[in-house]
């Protein structure tokens, strides 16, 4: 049984700014991340992954980048910021 991928985000409304957390999370690992990340974070939100993506790190992959940009609903887009925790 296939599940659908998922990737964590947060998204900063005042500055228009995502930073990615995680990515190629089942839904049950991306709820666990984002209880883990909500002690310290707010903003976060899940977003479908439609496929595996190769890159190593969630904040280095240029595919989640697009992904978060492509659901977005934000105009006008957001930008993409390095976290810093």
């Amino acid at each position: 049984m296939q599940h659908t991928l998922k990737l964590v985000s947060q998204y900063d409304a005042g500055n228009n700014e995502y930073t990615i957390f995680r990515h190629n999370l089942s839904p049950e690992e991306a709820d666990e991340a984002v209880r883990e990340l909500s002690a310290k974070l707010f903003g976060l939100f899940v977003i479908d992954q439609p496929a595996k993506h190769s890159a190593g790190g969630a904040e280095l992959c240029s595919a989640c980048r697009r992904q978060v940009e492509r659901s977005s609903h934000v105009q006008p887009k957001p930008k993409f910021k390095r976290r810093q925790v």
